[in-house]
């Protein structure tokens, strides 16, 4: 005669999701006493299931998206940042993602701003300390910022297309 032993744990939770007390005990049993479990119970389990998994869902997808993140160093670049930050508007189905605007020292009083989007560069140019150079390339800026956010998820998926990924067969 075979013994199934099972473990029943009870965990109670406060109504904030604190675990107030959790219990365990050990059961041991015969083939014999094992019963089919009502209908009702599958279909109750199959439901908190289904909920938890949509629940699970829902917290991975909830995101940050759309941060600008500033990493200038001078006031030209910091001058960059704020027509940027002013007159930014992301399409409207982008998602995942974060924008840094990066500043680079380069000759004199010029520096290199680099825009990434996630870690990838989209663009970059050289900064004049001059208001009317700054709005200028704050107005490129956007431009390219946004048709690449407006692209990304045809670029991913192109990515992840039949032609990209391989059979493993060679």
């Amino acid at each position: 005669m075979k013994m199934l032993i099972m473990y029943i744990s009870l965990f109670i939770f406060f109504s904030d999701d604190l675990l107030a007390q959790s219990d365990s005990t050990k059961v041991q049993t015969g083939n014999d006493s094992i019963k089919e479990a009502p209908e009702a119970l599958i279909n109750l389990l199959e439901s908190i299931t289904e909920e938890e998994k949509k629940r699970a869902k829902e917290v991975s997808e909830l995101e940050i998206d759309g941060l600008l993140i500033d990493e200038t160093k001078t006031k030209s670049g910091r001058d960059f940042f704020e027509f940027f930050y002013r007159q930014w508007e992301a399409p409207q189905d982008a998602s995942n993602y974060s924008i840094f605007i990066k500043e680079k020292p380069f000759r004199l009083s010029t520096t290199m701003i680099e825009i990434y989007i996630n870690e990838t560069m989209v663009f970059q140019s050289l900064l004049q300390p001059r208001n009317d150079v700054v709005e200028q390339l704050v107005s490129q800026s956007i431009g390219s910022t946004y048709m690449y956010l407006a692209r990304y998820e045809e670029i991913v998926r192109e990515l992840a297309g039949e032609e990209r990924s391989g059979s493993g067969i060679f």
